[in-house]
């Protein structure tokens, strides 16, 4: 565990950052702002989403995966009361219903303005939930989260529940954030491919990844490697970050706070 660590931000990859931004804080009336250098938007729980146009020609991931294509690392999942309005919200501001879908009616798989699919999900009524998964959690997660492709489920989540201290009694998929985000880890179907870090054309990129504020730096980084992560040959954050890659490739940073 790396003591005082928390969320600084998630970072979405996109062809158009302002495109990507209006598009998420139109349909939930998230805060625009700027962050890091980046157009962000602040979530309703206060986690910070930035909107990052790569070095390199963005390229959107293909769903459903085929073999070859960019997979998409990474995806959102909302929770709402009406999915069938919220997809016809999602559609006008620029969003695709995917043509393949796996959800019935309570989950309908989406993909936004930059190629990212993207899920709403029906709310649950409390019985229903607790049916499902422990009652206490109904009213402590968020109405988003995030699912995070990889080989191993419980392998992966051990390293991140180790990394972060988060909450394990949720689900044995899962983390629960401090803000009651659930962190997903979504054992692949597919051949799950890591990405390639810093990107190069025709390699498959990270598509999304997470910021971690820290008090020490240098320790923090230690303790990571200590329990799996490796630091990446190249740096461009000088003392101020370091990235880092988790044991199944996903880059990260760690970020000295303020």
């Amino acid at each position: 565990m790396i003591p005082n660590l928390t969320i600084g931000d998630l970072t979405i990859d996109c062809a158009n950052a302002e495109r990507a931004r209006n598009f998420y804080a139109d349909l939930f009336g998230w805060e625009k702002t700027t962050a890091f250098g980046a157009l962000a938007v602040k979530t309703d729980k206060g986690m910070m989403i930035l909107f990052w146009e790569p070095d390199i020609p963005f390229a959107p991931p293909v769903w459903p995966e085929e073999p070859g294509m960019q997979q998409k690392q990474m995806h959102l999942d909302f929770t709402v009361d009406d999915v069938t309005s919220a997809v016809g919200k999602a559609i006008r501001l620029g969003a695709t219903r995917a043509a393949m879908q796996y959800g019935g009616d309570s989950c309908v798989t989406m993909i936004d303005t930059e190629g990212h699919p993207f899920c709403f999900c029906k709310r649950l009524s409390e019985a229903e939930f607790g049916a499902h998964f422990k009652p206490q959690y109904h009213s402590v997660l968020a109405d988003y989260s995030i699912n995070i492709d990889c080989p191993d489920t419980k392998a992966l989540r051990a390293f991140y529940a180790e990394l972060t201290n988060w909450d394990q009694e949720f689900h044995w998929t899962s983390l629960v954030t401090p803000d009651g985000m659930n962190v997903h880890f979504m054992q692949s179907d597919f051949e799950y491919i890591s990405p390639v870090w810093p990107e190069e054309p025709g390699t498959q990129q990270k598509q999304m990844h997470f910021n971690f504020q820290v008090d020490d730096l240098p320790s923090a980084v230690e303790e990571a490697i200590r329990i799996g992560a490796t630091k990446t040959d190249e740096q461009y954050g000088g003392d101020h970050f370091i990235t880092l890659l988790d044991p199944v490739g996903h880059p990260f940073c760690l970020c000295r706070r303020g």
